[in-house]
């Protein structure tokens, strides 16, 4: 029986005879010959209970036929229309969209035929069985165009056309076979296994494609498409093709299982016009989930239908328990997507954990201090569970007897029972456990080496027991707690060894040196960055203002002459604050190397001094780290800044050069010279000591040569391939 058609409507059943169709016998009416099924009668005469009846068929459809055959076609023909014309317009150009257009259309015109065809309409079944046979095939030709635009064959066509032959084939038997009536019913199921073969062929090619390509940026894609793919036909196939074919009975009606072919166009769609994809991943595991845990209320409602109620058959058993099945995921789905939007609304933001959980962790952010903490934690437990009373504990095991010191909060804390629990069950608490102990709950928000950092809370003001989203919250806030607890630590450690360091002047370590020149790095770099972008930017702004203004004719000569020296100082003031950008952080050692940064700093400082320098880097191949070159550089501008301020030189001469991995640098002038015997570095020489540090936190050496009125002399090695003790020699 036709569950849409017109004997269902008359309450003729399965089992019932049916003894003669337009006069003339059963055996010798037409579509029971061709197709096994009777259709296109007039009159029926019905055998029941002994008891014969003539029914008058009427052409009328039935309310279901017209849902099924008629709206829903029309309905989805009109959406796969709109997505065509959509697509036209945005991506016309693109093969890949002309063929997913040709497949919507496909898909469109076989679900309009599809009713016709169960009526044994001969055009319809026609029209039906070539665009659903074609639809796999016109799908794997979208695939391959789609992603033939990443540079990778995902199959080769010529395979494609095997089908395409044996699809017209199948199609001229089916002609010729229609034409003397011979076999029709078995080639509707040749046709309806070539489309399930058909549509395996496509889950095979996605699924061994997804299986090379889950790694890389197409894994997601392949995700969606094969999801879509599940989607559109698994129901037809599982729930219409093969009952049909095995049991000679459909589990739902094939109009509504090709309705589910509307997923194709969805997800093709979305995939040729979205820029970014949703995490489908995320999606399928959610659903995993959901599929799991329904199975165990919809197989209690399966054993109530089997054993309780009667009157029911096996596919409409199976019909129910697919409903209740995909009703109650669908309801779980729902619920936690309600559930994100709609909780914070419902509820008082009091007592939104979620919301306490983001407000909580941007808080301690900001934190710097332990005790800062502290304070965070008890206010934000305080806030939001309305206790009676809280304190933090720290529990002590350096000594054998255990000491609890309550470190900040009430003092109405029970010390002896907590510390009788704690002797003996220290070596099994953990971050984040919840202890129940007299009235109250211990939470471990910290474990450090010999010591636990406690939480205790007494009994909410309500009196009510701690539910589970309260012991949840209480736990996740215990671990965030413990995180920037050790973050703090350690962050307090680093500086007490880097004051410890620094204090230690004549054992200075060489990391702490380079630290500090780093820092100092960076900062010079951002204070050239302010100056460049705004103090500099504003003086050319008001120096091409007052060119406008002192170009006036208008003014008298006397106040443009002076407006034209003003506009001269802000220019020699802009230039000033360029050379100090330069100064601070040197552009050209990004974009030209250290050696010609070198020789463009010699070049400014002999236009500024009256000395003449030697530079000579002719054997010199290094490829130096950016921390290197910025340390020469630094180097080689204090020692020329050191000649124009102190060594009255007339000429310098500088070499750099390396051989085996070791630099040599290498600065002589004829200044005056010092006596470096009895040289105290005052501030007349703390270039000097920031040129012996900086190379000695680079693992380097400084020799130093000078006498009073014989020149000044530096030799400089750094050894790139060795992690050498610092040494530095005066002589």
């Amino acid at each position: 029986m036709d569950d849409l058609g017109w004997a269902e409507q008359q309450g003729i059943k399965t089992g019932d005879t049916v003894s003669l169709i337009d006069e003339i016998q059963p055996s010798n009416y037409p579509t029971i010959l061709q197709y096994d099924a009777i259709e296109r009668a007039k009159t029926l005469v019905i055998s029941k209970n002994h008891e014969s009846m003539v029914y008058k068929v009427t052409n009328n459809m039935t309310p279901k036929q017209v849902q099924y055959d008629i709206v829903m076609p029309l309905f989805l023909f009109g959406i796969l229309s709109s997505f065509s014309f959509f697509l036209y317009l945005k991506k016309g150009n693109d093969i890949s969209a002309r063929i997913l257009i040709l497949f919507f259309l496909t898909i469109g015109l076989s679900y309009i035929s599809a009713g016709a065809s169960s009526r044994m309409d001969i055009p319809g079944i026609a029209i039906n069985r070539i665009t659903f046979s074609l639809i796999p095939l016109l799908f794997v030709e979208f695939l391959i165009a789609y992603f033939k635009r990443y540079g990778f064959i995902l199959y080769n066509r010529r395979y494609l056309y095997i089908f395409y032959i044996g699809n017209g084939l199948l199609f001229s038997v089916n002609l010729l076979f229609q034409i003397f009536g011979l076999y029709l019913l078995d080639i509707r199921y040749c046709f309806l296994v070539n489309f399930i073969i058909e549509t395996f062929l496509c889950f095979y090619i996605l699924a061994t494609r997804y299986i090379r390509y889950r790694n890389t940026i197409h894994g997601s894609i392949f995700t969606i498409i094969i999801v879509g793919v599940i989607l559109a036909f698994f129901p037809f196939i599982f729930l219409v093709g093969f009952p049909s074919i095995v049991f000679g009975v459909e589990l739902i009606p094939g109009a509504l299982g090709a309705a589910f072919l509307v997923f194709i166009p969805i997800v093709f769609f979305y995939l040729i016009t979205a820029n970014s994809l949703f995490d489908i991943d995320f999606i399928i595991n959610r659903i995993r989930y959901y599929c799991i845990i329904s199975l165990i209320p919809t197989s209690g409602y399966l054993w109530f239908l089997f054993y309780l109620a009667k009157g029911f058959t096996f596919a409409q058993r199976v019909r129910v328990g697919l409903v209740t099945y995909i009703g109650i995921i669908a309801f779980l789905y729902a619920k936690e997507e309600l559930d994100l939007s709609l909780r914070s609304k419902l509820f008082r933001e009091k007592f939104n954990f979620q919301a306490s959980l983001n407000r909580f962790s941007q808080n301690i952010t900001k934190v710097m201090k332990i005790s800062d903490l502290e304070e965070q934690l008890i206010a934000e437990v305080r806030e939001v569970l309305s206790v009676k009373s809280i304190s933090l504990l720290e529990l002590d095991l350096t000594d054998s007897d255990y000491s609890l010191l309550i470190k900040t909060g009430t003092q109405d804390v029970p010390e002896l029972t907590i510390l009788d629990w704690l002797k003996n069950n220290v070596n099994l608490i953990l971050v984040g456990d919840l202890i129940d102990i007299d009235n109250g709950v211990l939470l471990t928000v910290s474990q450090e080496k010999n010591k636990y950092h406690l939480l205790w809370i007494r009994g909410k003001i309500n009196r009510t027991h701690y539910n589970q989203d309260e012991r949840v919250w209480l736990k996740t806030i215990s671990f965030y707690v413990s995180v920037v607890y050790e973050n703090l630590h350690m962050i307090e450690g680093l500086i007490d060894k880097l004051e410890e360091a620094v204090s230690q002047k004549d054992t200075a370590r060489p990391w702490v040196s380079r630290l500090l020149f780093n820092l100092s790095e960076k900062e010079r770099r951002r204070l050239a960055s302010d100056l460049h972008d705004s103090v500099l930017q504003e003086q050319i702004l008001w120096y091409r203002k007052l060119q406008i203004i002192s170009s006036d004719d208008r003014l008298p000569q006397d106040l443009r002459v002076e407006l034209n020296k003003i506009a001269e100082g802000l220019l020699d003031v802009t230039h000033e604050i360029r050379i100090t950008c330069n100064d601070l952080f040197p552009p050209l050692l990004n974009e030209s190397g250290l050696v010609e940064a070198i020789r463009n700093l010699i070049a400014d400082a002999q236009l500024r001094t009256d000395y003449v320098v030697n530079f000579n880097a002719t054997d010199f191949s290094l490829d130096l780290d950016y921390e290197h070159i910025l340390s020469i550089y630094r180097i080689i501008q204090e020692l020329l800044a050191n000649a124009a301020k102190h060594s009255k030189a007339t000429e310098i001469n500088i070499t750099l050069d390396n051989s085996n991995g070791l630099l040599a640098l290498n600065y002589q002038d004829n200044g005056i010279g010092m006596d470096l015997q009895s040289m105290e570095f005052t501030s007349n020489h703390m270039g000097l000591s920031g040129i012996k540090e900086r190379v000695s936190s680079l693992g380097g050496e400084t020799r130093l040569y000078s006498t009073l009125g014989e020149g000044f002399e530096v030799s400089i090695g750094l050894d790139l391939d060795a992690n050498s003790v610092v040494t530095e020699k005066v002589i």
